[in-house]
């Protein structure tokens, strides 16, 4: 009797050690089941199968590295974090192949099929019993009915993530990565307070870090001078002893060094954010630091000493550290040259400007709103009406005492105390009905900073900071929803999480990392419908984010192995630069708010994104080895689901909605059966692909080669060619297109462009 799967290559498994393995122990599920326990698929693999059958008998020898590297049967070791995902596809795959009833992944280590390393373990042995139970549940497999099997509900009636769809959505938003296997299962068994302790190391780590600093890039906009060379611009100031060092030397490249020393300028304040947020410090020093962030580049710039040698191929020039400036006091971002160019003033507006985005940013206060003002300022009779006039001085009052901490900073940025004092004309400086002591002039903004970061209202704006950044929910002014009760609701219950959480995190020292914890297991990111709750509730809680183009183009690279780019790893991704505008991207200087809602234009570029991504990841997934592969770890160009007189082919069939399955788990989230009509649509366009392009490329119709564009033959990272015997240009059945169709198909879908 033939196998069910002929198209498969011949699994040449070769020796491998046999190892004394003991008596059998009972694996049987139907006994864990009648004392109560339920254990799922992917928990069975990771405590049986991968250490009693994969570790104790295969791994000696179905490696990469191993006797068996040529086989079918590749299994990767623990220093991939994905290891048991990885060898779990492969294994279930091989399981699915018979001979006369019984699965190949049973009969090869007991020395049949040709197996090269003769019998490696009896019937009797622990392996054999971890593997037939393997078999089986793959199956038919088992599903736990656990908590995190639940639709859970807050306080409000709304129905939240579960805590393992929670998990998948945190990581993709604040690290771009998937979860292991191992936080996987710390969730599934303990439920939500697993998910919160793994949430906990989630927001520690520095792809975190990463993704605040981008969140407060929306906020500073001060990366508005990474945009060509304007970072140069930051140098002017006299505080700068150094600033053209790189012009001295004829052995750097002149534009190499301009631009990384603009770049360095124009990342203190962020960097700052991330430093503190990093090391957990109070976020509090973001404004009340006595130092500001420099790299090897900027350092030279300043005149200081630096910790690394600032040359192109030294990766540790990039890195920022602490640094004082000698003759300036610090206030942290308040000080820095982005910052104050970013906001500036002038002779007339005597740093009001600047006294408004601080409240704005770091008070949640936006002063315009206090009140509306005359549209002829000249019309008021009153002397000096900034302070006299009532509608000047409702907001004036408010404005200028901040406006004058900032005066020993000119139009410039530049560090310059004024020679005859601040303007009279204008209030004391101060801090609500706090005067600037005479004797803290010098240190102006530093005094500021100490007083914002007592306020009650500076914990609020950072949470509400994070809360906007991480969802996207939309914030909700009370008098701009003014008559509409529903609204007015909804904006009290955002009033309410903000003012509980910085409450909270307050009284721990006003951890960032901490406010990252709980938006994430909050349900203004985890609601996901309505289970009874009120209008207003379901107004702003949950989000259906439209991923904006940097959070896009990470998610691609992680899923498809590649970046959106025309050349490799050497050209910035489309998304980055190209396409960064048209999709809903930002210049912060021109273009500061982000689109939320997606129009024509951006959805005809996620089309070509979809096209281009298919044509190029599909075929170069398909070259590596199996356990390598992100997109096809089921199926090989050659399984087709039928034979050319029509008769189905069950176990490649069965593989390819597998592979399908598979597909929908990676790339949107979904975990769905193999009777799922999501599945079952998704195989239907595969089919109607395959069987249509198939006739034409046997009547010539359509060329058995692939387009030129999509053919692997080079190393898409390295531009590298592959060896010939890897290089994937026909496609003589087909299938490959079909599946280039089934990509491009998943990837357009709304599932993969929202979070």
């Amino acid at each position: 009797m033939s196998l069910q799967r002929p198209l498969l290559l011949v699994i040449a498994l070769t020796a491998c050690t046999a190892a004394d393995m003991g008596t059998v122990d009972s694996l049987d599920p139907a006994s864990d089941a009648a004392a109560g326990d339920c254990i799922d698929n992917p928990t069975f693999f990771r405590d049986t199968v991968q250490p009693t059958a994969l570790d104790d008998v295969c791994m000696s020898c179905h490696t990469a590295n191993g006797a068996a590297a040529q086989s079918d049967l590749v299994l990767v070791d623990n220093s991939r974090p994905d290891q048991l995902e990885v060898n779990r596809a492969v294994l279930a795959d091989l399981a699915g192949l018979e001979r006369d009833g019984t699965s190949i992944l049973l009969l090869k280590p007991l020395g049949e099929e040709g197996h090269g390393g003769g019998r490696v373990i009896t019937e009797t042995d622990p392996a054999y019993a971890a593997l037939a139970e393997f078999v089986e549940r793959v199956k038919n497999p088992v599903e736990c009915e656990g908590e995190d099997d639940s639709v859970w509900d807050d306080e409000l009636g709304l129905e939240l993530l579960s805590s393992t769809a929670t998990l998948r959505k945190a990581m993709l938003t604040m690290a771009s990565r998937l979860p292991t296997e191992a936080e996987l299962a710390e969730v599934r068994t303990r439920g939500d307070e697993g998910l919160s302790d793994v949430i906990r190391t989630l927001v520690a780590e520095e792809a975190s870090a990463a993704r605040v600093r981008e969140i407060f890039a929306d906020v500073f906009l001060t990366d508005r001078y990474l945009r060509s060379l304007d970072g140069l611009g930051l140098y002017d100031g006299d505080r700068f002893k150094n600033r053209y060092w790189y012009e001295y030397d004829a052995a750097l490249d002149y534009n190499t060094y301009r631009y990384k020393v603009a770049h360095a300028a124009a990342r203190e304040p962020l960097e700052l954010v991330a430093h503190v947020y990093r090391n957990d410090l109070p976020f509090s020093e973001i404004l009340t630091a006595d130092y500001t962030m420099v790299n090897a580049y900027s350092a030279l710039s300043y005149g200081l000493p630096v910790t690394s040698t600032p040359m192109a191929e030294d990766p540790s020039s990039e890195s920022y550290y602490p640094a004082q400036v000698p003759g300036q006091p610090h206030a942290g971002i308040l000080t820095t040259n982005a910052w104050l160019a970013r906001f500036p003033t002038t002779p007339t507006n005597k740093n009001r400007h600047r006294s408004w985005i601080t409240h704005k940013t770091f008070l949640a206060t936006d002063i315009l709103k206090y009140a509306d003002r005359p549209i002829d300022p000249t019309t008021s009779s009153v002397h000096n009406p900034t302070s006299n006039d009532p509608q000047c001085s409702v907001c004036h009052d408010v404005l200028d005492p901040v406006a004058g901490a900032y005066q020993n900073w000119d139009d410039d940025g530049d560090w310059s105390p004024p020679d005859n004092g601040w303007n009279p004309e204008m209030a004391i400086p101060g801090f609500g009905s706090d005067v600037l002591p005479s004797g803290d002039t010098p240190s102006a903004l530093a005094w500021l900073a100490a007083e914002i970061v007592a306020d009650a209202r500076f914990p609020r704006a950072m949470v509400r900071h994070m809360l906007h950044g991480i969802t996207g929910m939309p914030w909700l002014l009370a008098d701009e929803v003014d008559g509409d009760t529903v609204l007015e609701e909804a904006a009290q219950q955002q009033v309410t999480w903000v003012q509980e959480t910085a409450d909270r995190v307050s009284t721990t020292g006003l951890s960032l990392q901490d406010v990252a914890h709980d938006v994430l297991m909050s349900r203004w990111f985890r609601a996901t419908g309505d289970a009874g709750a009120s209008e207003a509730s379901l107004a702003t809680a949950g989000t259906a984010r439209f991923l904006s183009p940097e959070q896009l183009e990470r998610r691609i690279e992680l899923l498809t192995g590649i970046s959106w780019a025309t050349n490799g790893t050497t050209a910035t991704p489309h998304l980055y630069n190209r396409y960064n505008m048209l999709y809903g991207g930002v210049d912060y200087f021109n273009v500061t708010e982000r689109l939320t809602e997606p129009n024509g234009v951006m959805a005809s570029v996620t089309l070509r994104m979809g096209t281009d991504l298919a044509c190029e990841a599909a075929p170069r997934d398909f070259v590596l080895p199996r356990p390598q592969r992100r997109l096809f770890p089921w199926v090989e160009p050659s399984y087709v689901p039928e034979t050319a007189d029509g008769f189905a082919i069950p176990g490649a069939e069965h593989a390819i909605r597998e592979n399908i399955r598979h597909l929908h788990a990676h790339l949107l989230g979904e975990d769905l059966s193999l009777s799922d009509p999501e599945v079952q649509a998704t195989y239907e366009l595969w089919y109607d692909t395959w069987k249509e392009g198939e006739a034409k490329v046997q009547t010539d119709e359509v060329s058995e080669y692939l387009d030129s564009y999509c053919r692997a033959t080079t190393d898409w990272h390295s531009g590298a060619a592959l060896p010939s015997e890897f290089q994937l240009t026909r496609d003589d059945s087909y299938t490959i297109r079909a599946w280039l169709a089934v990509t491009t198909y998943l990837l357009t879908d709304s599932r993969f462009l929202f979070e």
